[in-house]
């Protein structure tokens, strides 16, 4: 007989070994700690059986890279990593036949915001910014704002991307990490 080890902490299947026969009972054999005799089933490359209670799931994993080991991966943690990526990736606007390539990490989007809050309040402003290529653009009021909305309606598409993602997680319509990179490929 056959058991199956998992490991004690994210309860993945570790190895397989064969059973001792049980000393006390004869036809029995024992099963230790952290093993079980239910077979996991197949699995592809780039996912691991995980013991649950009574059953095994199918997990999709990643190499960990300063540990090299295989550990699950959290499909809801993933499609948020997936959203930051995106909504931090840059966006860009074409405003008077002005090609305007526009950073959005955290602190371009809360200076994109205060210019913005400036131009509302003075119709004359102007601010010379460093676009996301590196190259300066004198900015008017009226450019700023429509920066500002491209940015936060940038961010806003990502963030939709995600909830979309995650309820589709839920539901399990959405099971591997491929699915989730294709979705938001999609959107």
């Amino acid at each position: 007989m056959k058991v199956y080890h998992f490991n004690t902490n994210n309860k993945l299947l570790t190895g397989v070994a064969d059973a001792h026969p049980n000393p006390m009972r004869e036809g029995e054999f024992l099963i230790p700690a952290f093993a079980t005799d239910i077979a996991p089933p197949s699995l592809a490359s780039n996912e691991a059986a995980k013991w649950e209670t009574d059953h095994w799931t199918i997990v999709p994993i990643v190499m960990d890279p300063g540990t090299g080991d295989l550990e699950p991966v959290n499909l809801t943690r993933y499609a948020a990593d997936v959203r930051w990526r995106l909504e931090v990736g840059g966006t860009g606007i074409v405003f008077e036949n002005i090609s305007i390539p526009l950073a959005t990490d955290r602190d371009s989007q809360v200076k994109a915001f205060a210019a913005r809050y400036q131009a509302d309040q003075d119709p004359q402003f102007t601010i010379n910014w460093k676009c996301a290529d590196g190259n300066w653009k004198a900015l008017n009021a009226t450019t700023i704002q429509a920066a500002s909305n491209a940015i936060l309606q940038h961010v806003k598409r990502w963030f939709d991307a995600e909830q979309v993602v995650v309820q589709k997680i839920v539901m399990g319509e959405i099971t591997t990490v491929s699915q989730i990179d294709a979705a938001f490929a999609a959107m």
